[in-house]
């Protein structure tokens, strides 16, 4: 009888311990802080532009949230993945193109289907030194054909101005030697042509207005 009572007084107290355990647990489940986070509901390439529906926000303890992480799916739509980004991973600052285009490499304010070229200009090629970056200009080149006859046309229309480039004179300013534009990536070979060919004597960026997106497809001009 007495072994009865000590093995009931055991269990007893395993019991005890037991649930004074799980209700230390419970409580200290309920204590623990979380933080909203956004996460990648799926594995995420390198370079690609991401969409809401690869995101997620999930409550993740304090003490698990990155430095760097971002609590809001707004702050990372339509930013472009630096590196490849897995499948639950949080969603970093580091691995996201900048907010301020400024911070970004100039392959990131290239538009899809674009392709960036850069154009040597000088003070009649290049608007007088008034081109700014933001700007959109038209290219026209003055053609001299297989029958000798001169023709000038738009080679492009409506293209961006993406980066002045350097100065003539370096750190001490003067004029700018060269603007990169973005292009239609179908019009590169085009542009090249009209750009490098000798018989191409002379081409110009001619400047438009910030509201002007009118593409008039003019028929080239050649004088009688």
């Amino acid at each position: 009888m007495k072994k009865l009572i000590i093995i009931a007084l055991i269990v007893s107290l395993i019991t005890g311990m037991a649930v004074f355990q799980f209700a230390t647990s419970l409580q200290r489940g309920a204590d623990l802080q979380t933080q909203p986070i956004v996460l990648a509901s799926q594995a995420i390439p390198k370079g690609t532009v991401i969409q809401k529906e690869m995101l997620k926000v999930a409550e993740i303890p304090v003490e698990m949230v990155h430095q760097l992480s971002i609590a809001n799916q707004e702050d990372v739509i339509g930013r472009i993945s630096k590196e490849n980004i897995e499948a639950n991973e949080q969603i970093l600052t580091s691995r996201l193109s900048d907010t301020n285009p400024e911070n970004n490499n100039l392959s990131y304010a290239i538009a899809p289907n674009f392709r960036g070229i850069t154009i040597m200009v000088d003070e009649e090629k290049g608007v007088g030194g008034y081109l700014t970056k933001g700007d959109r200009v038209d290219l026209v080149t003055i053609w001299i054909k297989q029958d000798k006859t001169i023709v000038s046309e738009y080679v492009v229309e409506n293209i961006e101005i993406l980066q002045i480039g350097p100065s003539s004179a370096g750190d001490k300013g003067g004029e700018y030697t060269s603007v990169t534009v973005a292009v239609p990536a179908n019009e590169v070979e085009k542009i090249t042509y009209a750009l490098s060919i000798d018989q191409t004597p002379k081409y110009r960026l001619v400047l438009r207005s910030p509201v002007d997106n009118v593409i008039l497809g003019p028929t080239p001009f050649m004088p009688k």
